[in-house]
């Protein structure tokens, strides 16, 4: 029996999240949508190909724009663990991948 290299998400998919944001904040694209979140479109690229998750402060900006709790939000995208565990994300080198889109959004000023 073959093991899937693939670690399984059950159920996990931000793309709800962003889709809906995208509908309730009336953006056109992610392009718009990363504009009024005021974060790089690539990070929003990276988090919908499941390349990265979705960070707390990224979370944070969602609730702070849309108006909709973190749980809310959580809810959406199919993470129901109780509690969000920050250690997850800071362990994981996300910080160091969504440095790097910052910085080379910067220089290009597409948010």
């Amino acid at each position: 029996m073959k093991k899937s290299s693939k670690p399984t998400t059950d159920g996990y998919d931000p793309n709800r999240l962003f889709n809906a944001l995208i509908l309730s904040l009336k953006c056109r694209s992610d392009a718009a949508l990363a504009r009024a979140l005021e974060v790089p479109s690539g990070l929003l690229r990276k988090v919908r190909q499941m390349e990265i998750p979705v960070t707390p402060a990224l979370l944070i900006r969602m609730e702070e724009v849309s108006g909709w709790s973190a749980r809310d939000l959580r809810d959406l995208m199919g993470d129901r663990r109780a509690n969000f565990r920050f250690e997850e994300v800071r362990d994981s080198g996300v910080d160091d991948i969504i440095s790097e889109i910052y910085a080379s959004a910067s220089g290009k000023k597409s948010y």
